[in-house]
Order: structure tokens, then C-alpha cells, then sequence
């Protein structure tokens, strides 16, 4: 009886695992380079990598966004050329205009 009682629960524990084919990532994008601009105010925030985002959802979307963060901090390499072709999970920075929050991000080959 046990043994009918074990192969019973590890069928039923299988049965319900299944895998997922979803990936981690949010979005597609390109690292297109480094945006450098004249600072206008030490509060407001400027510079920062370029970044395109396919298929983005935003309503009227800007033609590509800023991330507040240099590649080395996004732990790509630094020495990567552009444009870097990404996976990447993110959110829009909701303090500054076209700057986007970058959690989680994967160098496409």
C-alpha cells in the first residue's frame, strides 16, 4: 500500500510540473552609445547610454530612452562595441523625463 501510495504522489508531483517556455526578460532592445549632454543643474539628471527598446508598449514612445548607468554598472563589458543588441527587464524612471530603470539585462549575440 505505501508503494502504490509514493508512486501515486511522484506521478501527481510530475503531473503538475510543467516547463515554461516564458522568458525572464521584459523587452528587446539596442544599446545604441554613451549620450553626452550639457548638465544644465547638479539636480537634473543627464548622460547616460542610449537605448532603444523594440515593440515598446508606451504610448508615443520617444525614439529611444536614457539609462543612468554606464555598461561596466550593467555588468557588460565596457570594451563592447555599439550597438548592443540586448534582452532586458526595465521600467520607466519616474523622476526624469525619457530615462528608463534597467533590473535585469542579457548581451544577444
Amino acid at each position: 500500500m505505501k508503494p502504490l501510495l509514493l508512486i501515486l504522489l511522484i506521478a501527481l508531483t510530475f503531473a503538475g510540473c510543467k516547463k515554461s517556455n516564458e522568458s525572464p526578460y521584459q523587452s528587446q532592445g539596442v544599446i545604441i552609445g554613451d549620450e553626452i549632454l550639457f548638465c544644465p543643474a547638479a539636480s537634473t539628471k543627464c548622460g547616460g547610454l542610449e537605448i532603444t527598446i523594440k515593440n515598446d508598449p508606451t504610448k508615443n514612445p520617444p525614439p529611444f530612452y536614457l539609462i543612468d548607468l554606464n555598461l561596466q554598472q550593467l555588468g557588460i563589458n565596457p570594451n563592447t562595441k555599439y550597438p548592443i543588441n540586448v534582452s532586458l527587464t526595465w521600467k520607466h524612471d519616474t523622476t526624469a523625463t525619457d530615462y528608463i530603470i534597467v533590473s535585469n539585462v542579457k548581451v544577444l549575440n
